[in-house]
């Protein structure tokens, strides 16, 4: 197979993407990677060394950009704040919309990477080995980001805004294929409407964090309040 005019290195990071986004990483065989690459296994050797360093440039070259991206985003959003501290909205939007604006265009390479990235993600031995060292140095640099928007909310709080955040940015990246609201709304939604999903999910991310992070805790009765407290007895039939 006469492999494309493009350069070598980008060729087997695209072909191995794929596959292993499609196939996993386990069932995809070097063979199969230059096959549709039109390379040899002797070029994945000498630009990568093995298929482990291969997964891993695969996952940098799109991890870097993004969080590239995420940076830029916020430190503009820091110059266009009167007082250089950007307001929670324009964190989220930091955060969310450099990610969702490649993982729902219509560059096949990032669709693969992101099915790849959830994966990896949320599969403890390949986030050890491939996720942790790319994923928790930037999640700390945002949970400072999210931090300085929010100065009285508490560290744990702050933790599980962030993890809820992430996870439906994620989720609504993959709901993009399916399109199942454009169906379950008749056509008034669409999950590949960017400028729609993006728009509203910084503002529900937003007005979530708030809720969760500002909102004062519910007071607790004592643990002797609630064991002298008479048990109530369930109605008839449950």
């Amino acid at each position: 197979m006469a492999a494309p005019r493009t350069g070598t290195r980008e060729r087997i990071l695209d072909a191995a993407e794929y596959l292993f986004a499609s196939k996993g990483f386990d069932g995809t065989s070097t063979r199969e990677i230059v096959a549709r690459s039109g390379d040899t296994i002797g070029s994945v050797n000498y630009h990568f060394g093995s298929k482990n360093s291969l997964l891993d440039e695969v996952i940098r070259r799109r991890w870097n950009e993004v969080t590239e991206a995420r940076r830029q985003a916020y430190a503009a959003a820091r110059t266009a704040s009167p007082n250089g501290k950007p307001s929670l909205e324009a964190v989220v939007e930091s955060i969310v919309v450099p990610y969702m604006e490649r993982a729902m265009g219509r560059d096949k390479g990032w669709r693969s990477y992101s099915l790849l990235q959830g994966h990896l993600l949320y599969t403890p031995h390949f986030y050890k080995q491939f996720m942790m060292n790319k994923s928790e140095p930037t999640a700390r640099e945002f949970l400072g980001w999210l931090q300085e928007a929010l100065p009285g909310a508490g560290i744990k709080d702050i933790g599980y805004a962030y993890q809820f955040m992430i996870g439906i940015m994620a989720e609504s990246c993959a709901e993009v294929p399916v399109d199942r609201i454009k169906r379950i709304t008749d056509g008034a939604a669409s999950s590949q409407d960017f400028e729609a999903v993006s728009t509203r999910l910084v503002r529900f991310i937003a007005a979530g964090i708030k809720e969760l992070c500002l909102a004062e805790a519910p007071s607790q009765p004592s643990v002797s309040a609630r064991k002298s407290k008479p048990q109530q007895q369930p109605p008839p039939g449950l």
